[in-house]
């Protein structure tokens, strides 16, 4: 008799929640999180190489000003948003941010104050790629 009474007492339960459940929220959340995800996971991913652009491309070296991960890992590899300093030929520093994906092993070169070596168009910031090998 127990185990019927507490059935019924559930299931009177999941009734009563689901009445004061509001799905297009739910939705709406659940969708805000996936634009969100694919935003991030668009930012950290190489663009496509350009041979032109590749032509041109200088290697440098950045400082780590701040190091960010983001609430998302992408298998083992978390998201982490860099804040940098880029040095330019000329010798100006030029500040720059990239989203990154790293395994846990590159985690602690990302502290601040380390340097990064780096490689970009000159006059594109957008192409700004860490090199990690």
């Amino acid at each position: 008799m127990g185990f019927l009474k507490d059935l019924t007492t559930l299931t009177r339960q999941g009734f009563e929640m689901q009445q004061r459940m509001d799905v297009g929220a739910t939705m709406a959340q659940a969708q805000e999180q996936m634009a969100q995800a694919s935003r991030l996971m668009a930012a950290s991913m190489p663009a496509p190489t350009d041979a032109r652009l590749e032509a041109q491309r200088l290697r440098t070296t950045a400082t780590v000003v701040d190091a960010r991960q983001l609430p998302m890992m992408i298998g083992m590899n978390s998201l982490v948003e860099l804040d940098l300093h880029v040095l330019m030929p000329g010798g100006v520093p030029m500040p720059a941010s990239r989203t990154e994906q790293l395994a846990p092993i590159h985690l602690a070169r990302v502290a601040p104050g380390a340097t990064l070596d780096v490689s970009l168009v000159p006059g594109r910031p957008d192409t700004l790629r860490v090199e990690w090998a």
